[in-house]
């Protein structure tokens, strides 16, 4: 079904405004008063302006309350800088924060199946840092989260300002009713991204995939051809990541594994909210089109976190890659070394390719508001923990993670007024690692300064060309004219009989949807959609279409719309 959005909605959604970046804009301006202290590294006792709480005597700092708080690992932190919940900006943290912080570690691939275990076992720690929007729901409707209301009124000062000042935030945070949720100002910035061996292109004497037919001929062509021209068969043309995006789903689902987006909901012309079977079952095609072909990795399935594809591009035997966090040191060190082994290769982004249902654009930059934490329900000190929160947000807690010291880490450009580092290796090995301590920095009222565009030396020819390439992310994937996905956010979730009933369901569609991709002619898309939706009946799914219908209807005016989201949008 056409995933149109009725004239009927709430107000244009403003992005969200959540920290005043006095620090930031003076640092911008060429002074830095109110920068972090610039020396003495991590290990030194300097502190923040903001943490003047958390330093003093030695006794002080003993006789402040304890938390734990989780931190996804990633296994990025290079050697000699420790482990990621014992290293410069853990001690750093502890050494300037309101609170004592225990980190808990969390691997990012597997990240609810490890909380889940530690709920289970009552381990989970006091803070959950958590990016997944349907998980963290999930959560709060087992009662596994804090409502925050009472604690945020009683024990916090900046986020309580920021959430004051943004009903949009306020909507975002707020689950059934109550405020579960920690959100952030993360700006528009790109996070997915496609990028494609122009190179390949021209040798094969192809033009740019538009569509998803043209996507396909290009995959075949990358994996059948031999564009690297070593004589082999050894090259793959592209991977499954985000291509459900291509028909979309994506952010329309409400539950996706990875490279199976499992359910999907629509908004219809005539303002029904719907589960939709049609655009599962085209991502499904594809995808089974794409492996019989023989453009994707035979072991995709087994690759779970992407490692494998990524050092596939890296190596020069993928065609079009799909990465996160464009505008990161992380994607920027992939494309470093991916030139260093393909010095001769020219890439571009690739727009997503139109389907049937449109053209969209992948994971991420709309909208700029974004949950990223909440509290364990059986936490012990709230005051303590929206202390560390409301540290946190501050905006020389989040210069100095985000830029580290001045005069060692960077220093002021005089012509752009930002910070800019002293020594990019130097900053590899220390700093560029840590973003997962700014899980609660409002990244978005940083301004300019904050790009992470800003870090790189427009006059190396390395930098000049990401630069190049984050411009062309955004004019890709930053647009009305290729949202997200016609999505929406509804402020409510499933009863715990129906949760069940999703739960159990989706297991059984997911392993449909993975047995038809992989079987070729055995097990068509269509059969697999009439069993899926079998399943869904026999399970009781038509009680969650129900329920989610009229859960649209009854809260209008609390949706969020992703199609609302782009008119402040810089394009």
């Amino acid at each position: 079904m056409q995933a149109n959005k009725n004239k009927k909605k709430t107000a244009a959604v403003a992005m969200a405004t959540l920290l005043a970046a006095s620090a930031l804009l003076t640092a911008c301006s060429g002074g830095n008063n109110n920068e972090p202290a610039a020396s003495g590294g991590a290990d030194s006792d300097a502190s923040a302006s903001t943490s003047t709480s958390a330093s003093g005597s030695a006794k002080a700092k003993e006789d402040r309350p304890e938390i734990t708080v989780s931190v996804y690992d990633r296994n990025n932190v290079p050697d000699g800088e420790g482990t990621i919940t014992d290293n410069r900006w853990t001690k750093w943290i502890n050494d300037n924060a309101p609170v004592k912080v225990k980190f808990v570690p969390v691997p990012r691939s597997t990240s609810q199946d490890k909380f889940n275990v530690l709920f289970a076992s009552g381990q989970a720690p006091d803070l959950i840092m958590e990016y997944s929007n349907p998980y963290m729901k999930t959560l709060a409707s087992q009662g596994q989260l804090l409502p925050l209301d009472d604690a945020i009124a009683k024990y916090s000062t900046t986020y309580k300002d920021i959430l004051a000042g943004d009903p949009n935030l306020q909507k975002l945070t707020n689950f059934n009713g109550k405020t579960y949720f920690i959100g952030r100002n993360i700006g528009y910035t790109t996070n997915h991204y496609l990028l494609i061996r122009k190179d390949w292109l021209d040798k094969l004497q192809l033009s740019m995939p538009t569509t998803t037919e043209e996507y396909l001929q290009v995959a075949k062509a990358f994996a059948e051809q031999d564009p690297d021209g070593n004589g082999k068969k050894d090259t793959f043309g592209t991977t499954f990541t985000d291509v459900d995006y291509f028909f979309g789903l994506g952010q329309s689902t409400n539950i996706a594994e990875k490279n199976i987006s499992v359910t999907s909901y629509f908004l219809t012309a005539d303002d029904q909210y719907l589960r939709s079977w049609d655009q599962p079952q085209a991502a499904i095609q594809f995808k089974k089109d794409l492996y019989d072909a023989g453009t994707v990795d035979p072991d995709i399935f087994a690759d779970k976190d992407g490692s494998k594809a990524q050092q596939d591009w890296i190596n020069g035997k993928l065609g079009i890659f799909v990465g996160g966090g464009l505008e990161s040191a992380g994607a920027y060190n992939t494309y470093a070394s991916f030139v260093q082994n393909n010095p001769d290769a020219e890439v571009e982004i690739l727009p997503l390719p139109a389907s049937e249902f449109g053209q969209f654009s992948p994971a991420g930059g709309v909208p700029n508001i974004q949950i990223t934490a909440a509290i364990n329900a059986s936490a012990k000190n709230v005051e303590a923990i929206m202390q560390f929160v409301d540290w946190m947000m501050t905006d020389d807690v989040a210069a100095t993670l985000k830029y580290g010291f001045e005069g060692e880490h960077y220093q002021i450009d005089a012509a752009s007024g930002c910070p800019a580092p002293i020594d990019a290796d130097k900053n590899n090995k220390e700093l560029n690692w840590n973003a997962d301590f700014q899980m609660l920095a409002q990244t978005g009222k940083m301004g300019d300064c904050g790009l992470f565009s800003k870090q790189l030396d427009a006059s190396k020819p390395l930098d000049k060309a990401y630069i190049d390439l984050i411009d062309q992310g955004r004019a890709a994937y930053i647009t009305a004219e290729r949202p997200t996905t016609p999505a929406i956010l509804l402020p409510v979730g499933l009863p715990d009989d129906l949760s069940v009933t999703n739960s159990t369901a989706i297991n059984t569609i997911a392993n449909l949807y993975t047995k038809a991709i992989v079987s070729g002619a055995k097990y068509s898309a269509e059969q697999a959609i009439a069993d899926a939706k079998a399943a869904w009946t026999k399970a009781g799914g038509d009680k969650v279409d129900a329920f989610l219908a009229q859960a649209y209807k009854e809260n209008e005016a609390n949706v969020i719309y992703t199609e609302d989201m782009y008119p402040d949008a810089k394009k």
